[in-house]
């Protein structure tokens, strides 16, 4: 699983679930910085409160993998670098002055900015990145983000990776096993390359408890489980990204609707919005309600190795079959775009217009099916996706339009998200299957190798190629972004043509706020509300 929900593989629905990490809604706009509600500038200080459902780890920050974390984790942590997501070049905006590599891009050399320290006063130096990344690594600790330091020379075969040097105080280098390009891109995943203060390493259950950070707010009492985790402004801050509010509070609900009842009798000021709720909501508060899309995809795979699906026209016919905007409209309620490209917007090169098979054309799926020698009549096809997560009337509808356009007629099975991701991991299943995906960092490769490269953390389908493989392992020794993501695109054109998955919509989120808080915006980033920058009125 994976991540903000900050899940790579999302149980959540990625059209439905608002604020687990998918939904999404409003104007086609998809610049992140749109959407916010604003106030008048220097509206700074106040305390406000926000939803949050119960984290898993606090401490360490690389067993942060998912939203309920991060979205503590990032006021109390500022991240190495970010990205901008129309040019995908770092902005220096965090702990690094600078992040550069050899010409290869095997060798990157992480400068950091001087005179920073951890809320405890330690420095953030190189040596706090090595002993963070070294514990990551190290198969033993078993981090939830240990995938991100796979590409180091010798992660994973002990306690400290080869490719982890500390050069001096400030200068910390890293030797990749392979050219990988979007490496820098990758350090804006910040739970993944946190540092750690010497005192959280040598008491880490201590430290989870009450994180140690490096970021604008930190944690003054301890996490009261199942109530609350509060952050105030820390004083000493010297960095980029400062403090609004004097401290926020994060409450924990155990049902979506429980969170939105203490919406309305004034108990939260701001929350995403879930669907059981959202309708209501609408109706109650109209246009006030922030309707932002998120960068996350939701798809359907198919067996590629089992008949009838290892023919890529039965595969692009089922894709043409499906009515992607009439699902979206009328089981979505709006919240969703339908796909047209594997890599989902805003993601830098992401397109509108990649996907040939993701159009609604019944007479060409039809024909499609024909050239295939596929007969439908008396086949079955099963359709598999998790329960209790708002998949049920989509797929149920999807499988609908296939047997009216196609003649295939259908079954659905559905298990708990435990359960699912054993099938999926065992190959356990005969047909279409559902899953999301929410970025890790923002760059096309992604989505391209963990979805349809062989052997990807989530390629359930079966599928490989090696002409895309190789598409992708040239972009990530490309000498510059712009001819990475030509590449990346490239290897995505083959997925698309060959459909070992279809491409169904990207989501968004809804936010709901009270009166008393501004400049609410969602950073699509991170996958979250920007609670940083929230102000309250005073």
């Amino acid at each position: 699983m994976r991540a903000k929900q900050s899940w790579r593989m999302t149980a959540a629905c990625t059209a439905l679930v608002l604020g687990l990490t998918a939904c999404g809604g409003g104007d086609d706009d998809l610049d992140e910085g749109e959407g916010s509600s604003e106030m008048p500038a220097g509206a700074a200080g106040g305390t406000y409160s926000a939803e949050l459902t119960e984290p898993t780890f606090l401490a360490p920050a690389s067993n942060c993998y998912e939203s309920e974390c991060s979205a503590v984790l990032d006021l109390i942590n500022d991240p190495l670098v970010s990205t901008d997501f129309e040019s995908g070049e770092l902005i220096y905006d965090g702990l690094a002055e600078e992040v550069s590599s050899n010409e290869d891009q095997t060798v990157w050399t992480i400068t950091l900015k001087e005179g920073r320290t951890f809320h405890n006063g330690e420095p953030i130096d190189a040596e706090s990145f090595a002993r963070a990344w070294n514990f990551s690594q190290n198969p033993k600790n078993a981090q939830a983000t240990a995938g991100f330091m796979s590409r180091i020379e010798g992660a994973g075969e002990g306690p400290e990776a080869a490719g982890i040097k500390v050069v001096d105080e400030q200068t910390l280098e890293v030797t990749l096993k392979s050219p990988f390009s979007q490496f820098g891109q990758m350090l804006s995943y910040a739970p993944a390359f946190a540092p750690i203060a010497q005192e959280c390493f040598d008491d880490v259950d201590a430290c989870n408890e009450q994180p140690i950070g490096t970021g604008a707010y930190q944690m003054t009492q301890p996490w009261a489980h199942d109530q609350q985790v509060t952050v105030e402004r820390w004083a000493d801050y010297e960095g980029e990204q400062p403090a609004m509010a004097d401290s926020v509070d994060f409450k924990m609900f155990t049902t979506p609707t429980a969170a939105y009842r203490d919406f309305q009798n004034g108990g939260l000021d701001v929350l995403s919005l879930a669907p059981e709720v959202y309708l209501q909501a609408k109706g109650t508060l109209g246009d006030a309600i922030i309707e932002k899309p998120t960068a996350s995809l939701t798809y359907l795979g198919f067996p590629v190795g089992a008949a009838p699906y290892d023919n890529k026209k039965v595969r692009q016919a089922i894709s043409m079959a499906i009515d992607r905007q009439l699902i979206v409209e009328q089981v979505l309620n709006g919240l969703a775009y339908p796909s047209t490209d594997i890599v989902t917007p805003p993601i830098p090169g992401s397109r509108d217009d990649a996907c040939e098979y993701c159009q609604f054309d019944p007479e060409r799926a039809k024909q499609l099916l024909k050239e295939s020698g596929v007969d439908p009549e008396g086949m079955t096809l099963q359709y598999y996706f998790n329960a209790g997560a708002g998949h049920d009337a989509w797929v149920e509808a999807a499988a609908r339009q296939v047997q009216e356009t196609l003649g295939f007629d259908y079954e659905l099975n559905s298990t708990e998200w435990a359960q699912y991701l054993e099938l999926l991991d065992g190959g356990d299943f005969e047909g279409p299957f559902r899953l999301g995906w929410s970025l890790d960092y923002p760059s096309p490769e992604n989505y391209i190798r963990p979805i349809v490269g062989t052997g990807g953390d989530s390629n359930y389908t079966g599928y490989s190629n090696p002409e895309l493989d190789a598409l992708v392992a040239a972009a990530d020794a490309a000498p510059s972004l712009e001819e990475a993501i030509e590449l990346y695109q490239q290897a995505g054109d083959l997925a698309l043509e060959d459909m070992p998955i279809i491409p169904m919509w990207s989501g968004g989120t809804a936010i709901a706020h009270s009166e008393e808080i501004g400049n609410v915006r969602f950073d699509v980033g991170e996958g979250e509300i920007a609670y940083g920058e929230i102000t309250v009125q005073q």
